[in-house]
């Protein structure tokens, strides 16, 4: 008997991000180099593809604080309970201190994504994500340093 891979039912977006230098005039100077985010953004959307996902590719210059927030936002409008969505994330990670004050970060440190114009810090991000409707289930892979906590 052979197997095939069936689909689940409903929809199904992805949002890859792969940032392989940031923009030194909002990172104090740094351009923060790396060579192969880009790949793994696209990696991930093959991945996605195969899985029947509709991916969209945001890399370097254009993954901005601007242009992840829409896409968050445009995925959370389209998808209903039962749709999926994956998020992956390629680039550098960092801390800054914890923005929100209410103590939900033992280490008193907010962790970040380094997009290209500034860093998207995890409060925004878990703000984001939980703009999406009950029953989207979603998937975000982080690589990047002090991605354990990036969407809490």
């Amino acid at each position: 008997m052979s197997h095939t891979h069936q689909p689940a039912p409903g929809r199904a977006l992805s949002l890859h991000i792969g940032v392989n230098t940031v923009d030194p005039i909002h990172y104090a100077g740094w351009s923060g180099p790396l060579t192969a985010c880009e790949f793994d953004a696209r990696d991930m959307a093959t991945v996605a593809t195969s899985r029947q996902f509709d991916p969209t590719l945001l890399l370097t210059a254009e993954a901005t604080r601007g242009a992840v927030i829409r896409q968050l936002r445009a995925a959370a409008a389209a998808l209903r309970a039962g749709d999926r969505f994956f998020l992956s994330f390629s680039g550098h990670g960092g801390q800054v201190e914890d923005t929100s004050g209410d103590d939900d970060e033992t280490d008193r440190l907010d962790e970040t994504w380094c997009l290209h114009d500034g860093q998207l810090i995890d409060d925004e991000l878990y703000y984001e994500l939980s703009r999406f409707a009950a029953g989207v289930r979603i998937l975000v892979l982080s690589d990047s340093c002090h991605s354990g906590t990036a969407v809490r």
